[in-house]
Order: structure tokens, then sequence, then C-alpha cells
């Protein structure tokens, strides 16, 4: 008795086109490797980091996750569990679950990337990503101020370096220009 767990013994018509959706996966992963392998590589030759490398990137980890998920797909079910276990129709849906219950947080939230957006040119990248990140960590964590200022400031510079210096992305350096 050898089912597809993918189709939990049923063979209704949703099932089998969740099954096809499945089988597809990796081809258009495939596809996508395909087509980030044809973007043209940037003059000077070698270089470490050029464009196809994030799409290739993300086009392997799509063709591992779309094999994974065939596989399971595919795989039969094993023996401890049952066949018609259904989980959505156990699954309770209570709607004050899904209310905001802190609005004071999505608001400083919003305003934080608000304020990024309103500063990064001015002030530069740096600057404003410390400030929006001490801010934040510091309105959720306000005793620990020390290290979120530490954390902030590690992390706007380091970002800044790894863009600028590696990916060799710029990036606004607003009032500090003569520092970076």
């Amino acid at each position: 008795m050898s089912k597809l767990s993918f189709l939990n013994g049923k063979r209704d018509g949703a099932a089998m086109v969740e099954l096809g959706f499945t089988l597809l996966l990796p081809v258009f992963s495939a596809l996508y490797i395909w087509q980030a392998n044809k973007l043209p590589d940037p003059p000077g030759g070698n270089i470490l980091i050029g464009p196809r490398t994030f799409p290739m990137l993300i086009g392997e980890l799509m063709l591992i996750t779309s094999l994974v998920l065939v596989w399971q797909a595919l795989r039969p079910p094993t023996p401890d569990v049952p066949v018609e276990l259904d989980l959505i129709a156990e699954a309770t849906y209570e709607p004050e679950d899904a209310s905001i219950r802190d609005w004071t947080g999505v608001s400083v939230v919003l305003g934080a990337m608000l304020f990024l957006g309103a500063t990064l040119r001015p002030l530069g990248f740096v600057l404003s990503i410390t400030l929006m990140l001490f801010g934040l960590s510091t309105f959720f964590a306000p005793r620990s101020w020390l290290l979120n200022l530490i954390v902030a400031v590690c992390f706007g510079v380091g970002s800044y370096l790894v863009f600028t210096e590696i990916l060799m992305i710029p990036l606004p350096n607003g009032i500090l220009r003569s520092v970076f």
C-alpha cells in the first residue's frame, strides 16, 4: 500500500493540482538558474561577486528547496502517523489572535523606517542606520542602552563597509563624507 503522502490517501482535484505544481517547481528553478547564467560578465573580467552571484544563489536555493518539497510529496507515509490526519480541520481560528496588540511598537517601527528614508541622503547611511537601530533597540530594551549603542554603531559601520568595499555598492556618505 504505497500511497503518496502528499495526497493523504485522497485523489481529489486539489491534491492533484498541488502535486503537479510541486513537480513543476524544480523545472522553474532550473529555468531561473539557466537565465541567471545568461547574465553578461562585467567589464574587467574576473571578480569575486558579480551580477550573476545573487541570482545564482537564489536559483540554487530554490532548486534545493523544490527538490525537498518533491521528495516530501512523493515519499510513502510513515507508519506511525495516521494517513487521514487532517490538521487544518483541527486548527481553530480565533480573530483576537490576529490583531495587533502593541500599536505603540508598530508606530515606533514605522516612524523609524520613515526616519531612515528621510535622513538617508542628508545624514548618510552610517549615521542614519545607527540612529535608527539605536532608537529602536533602546525603545524595545531601554535598560541596555550602552549595548544598544555598541551594536548599532558596529552594525552601521560594518554593513557600510560590506556594501561599499566588498560588494562595491555605493551608499550615501552624508555629513560623514570626510570620514568614509
